[in-house]
């Protein structure tokens, strides 16, 4: 049993639960935990931004790169847990907030392993900052197709970030180097912004296509739109930039 493992009983037998409603899972492997940090390239003059602190254990390893650590967490039962997991560690700030609902300080490199069911507002929310990489563990399916390349294995929150952002797999996490266990595998997905201008029409217009997305791409376009685009390809069979090529028409379209 590792450190962690035995960390995470001794808090379990001091009366601690893991919350389902918030979806905690902590990660209890500490290779994994090493091997998100190394993929986010953090380096000692930078700020990293942490998203679910959790137990305190990916904060430890962010840590011990030497960077600025701001982490976010909202549940405040974990208050005194962390005052100890996190005691003398001068480059690590604890920010008591919710995520989704509050803005983010500013950072140049995020990791998370931010809860599950917040995956896509959060994954949203990426696009509101100027940063250089994201680090993020996502449920195993979600993750997938958040990279997929295959036509119609996406949908608009996969569209989104490969349109902005450069986006890799980097790893399947199995279940059990989280405690408690999820119900699936997780994974480690890299974002690098790809410098592409905030387009807030295209976002909107990708938003209400894709409500149609089963439809043949005209006959979408005229619900979404009212414009008249002929095409008779499925529109969940267009890759990213067909969309973008094809918001270019309807916004060129008389």
């Amino acid at each position: 049993m590792s450190f962690l493992q035995d960390r995470v009983l001794e808090l379990y037998k001091e009366g601690f639960r893991a919350s389902p409603v918030l979806d905690q899972y902590f990660i209890i492997d500490e290779g994994v935990l090493r091997r998100a940090v190394q993929y986010a390239h953090i380096t000692g003059n930078e700020t990293v931004l942490e998203v679910g602190t959790g137990l305190g254990f990916l904060t430890r390893e962010l840590a011990k790169t030497g960077a600025r650590v701001i982490t976010l967490e909202k549940d405040l039962r974990l208050k005194p847990i962390l005052e100890k997991e996190l005691a003398g560690l001068s480059n690590v700030e604890v920010h008591w907030q919710d995520a989704v609902k509050e803005r983010w300080p500013g950072f140049d490199r995020l990791v998370a392993n931010w809860p599950y069911s917040a995956s896509a507002p959060l994954t949203f929310k990426l696009l509101d900052y100027t940063f250089k990489k994201a680090v993020v563990f996502y449920q195993k399916e979600f993750g997938k197709k958040l990279v997929s390349r295959e036509m119609g294995e996406f949908g608009r929150i996969s569209i989104m970030a490969q349109y902005y952002f450069d986006v890799r797999l980097e790893e399947i996490v199995p279940r059990g180097a989280f405690y408690p266990h999820p119900a699936t595998d997780a994974c480690i997905v890299s974002l690098v912004p790809r410098g592409v201008p905030r387009d807030r029409e295209f976002e909107t217009f990708v938003r209400e296509v894709w409500r149609h997305s089963n439809k043949d791409v005209r006959n979408a376009v005229k619900l979404a739109t009212g414009r008249d685009i002929p095409d008779d390809r499925k529109l969940f069979s267009l890759s990213v930039s067909d969309l973008r090529e094809l918001y270019g028409k309807v916004k060129n379209a008389k």
